[in-house]
């Protein structure tokens, strides 16, 4: 067991971790090394972690032809915490900071209690969030931010459809959207209509609403977070132009790409990217107060199989957390 600066690192730390591929229940909690950390990388003491669709996805095997399956594997990307150790080359960080990030490690790393991740990844916490919000943060916003602004192309004035409101990317979508000037037209369930209308935006559609986008004013940028439509289905919907944007690849996208200069409206597949400046922009916009987040349900480490059963229930508002044991 190591000290360092008041920050007690030990050989091995609580985790949650899969040693096969399959439902929650190949999640369990064991004790595994502290992660060793390189020159430009930080070592965190995490104290909370948010669960994104990656992180299930990955569990069931869904990415293994890419990942590989390098067990045992400590899931997640989302965290929060205090920087515990820094690399010799970590010029924005020291021991003690409040951080909150998403991790570039293959696949994650993030459910225990200590994670690590280079300089990057993580940004100071404002200190008017907790732990709790700032874990809910990263991939999520990020996404949003990186799709509307950087995909899309989203201007002032611009009209904005978000299919799938609801939902973590979603409800970052909503208010990102309204940030950057556009007018926002938010699409969920109607059981989700109370919480999608906290955030302001200009309309609100139930997607069960028999052919809804087709029913919709002509609009700039048609954000499938849902990822329940395909682009030639709202593309009549698409201002000359106008951009679609899916979180959720669809096998014939490439198809559409080409259709892109015939059609004169573009198509893109949206991978949150690594950024820090992004990172600190989100994180004075939360800050500030400009942008929320909503934390639906907060979970135990211990019950890390109930939280993923109930990521992948289809009701969640926002985000689920889980906190870590100190």
């Amino acid at each position: 067991m190591t000290h360092t600066n008041s920050i007690i690192i030990p050989e091995k730390a609580t985790c949650a971790v899969i040693r096969s591929f399959g439902g929650p229940e190949v999640l369990q909690i064991e004790q595994l090394p502290v992660p060793e950390i390189g020159d430009n990388q930080l070592l965190i003491k995490v104290k909370a972690v948010s669960i994104n669709p990656i992180d299930w996805k990955q569990r069931k095997g869904n990415h293994r032809f890419i990942l590989g399956a390098p067990f045992p594997i400590v899931p997640g990307y989302d965290v929060s915490g205090v920087v515990a150790k820094v690399g010799a080359e970590i010029e924005n960080f020291k021991v003690g900071d409040e951080v909150f990030g998403v991790l570039d490690n293959k696949y994650g790393g993030a459910y225990g209690q200590f994670a690590k991740g280079t300089e990057r990844c993580f940004v100071h916490k404002p200190l008017n969030i907790t732990f709790e919000q700032a874990a809910a943060v990263s991939l999520a916003a990020l996404t949003a931010l990186q799709a509307l602004r950087d995909k899309a192309g989203l201007k002032r004035n611009d009209t904005l459809v978000v299919n799938g409101a609801g939902g973590g990317v979603g409800h970052f979508a909503l208010q990102i959207g309204k940030l950057l000037g556009a007018k926002v037209i938010a699409v969920s369930s109607e059981r989700s209509r109370k919480f999608v209308e906290s955030f302001k935006p200009d309309e609100h559609i139930d997607y069960n609403r028999s052919k809804w986008w087709k029913k919709t004013e002509k609009v700039d940028v048609f954000f499938d977070v849902a990822g329940m439509l395909s682009f030639t289905k709202v593309l009549g919907k698409l201002n000359r132009g106008g951009s679609y944007v899916n979180t959720l690849p669809r096998p014939k996208i490439l198809l559409h790409k080409l259709l892109q200069p015939f059609v004169g409206r573009k198509v893109h597949t949206m991978l949150m990217q690594q950024r820090a400046d992004d990172l600190i922009l989100l994180s004075q916009w939360l800050a500030n107060e400009q942008l929320k987040v909503h934390v639906d349900k907060v979970f135990e480490l211990k019950d890390v199989q109930d939280a993923h059963r109930y990521a992948q229930s289809g009701r969640v508002q926002g985000k689920i957390v889980i906190t870590i044991p100190q």
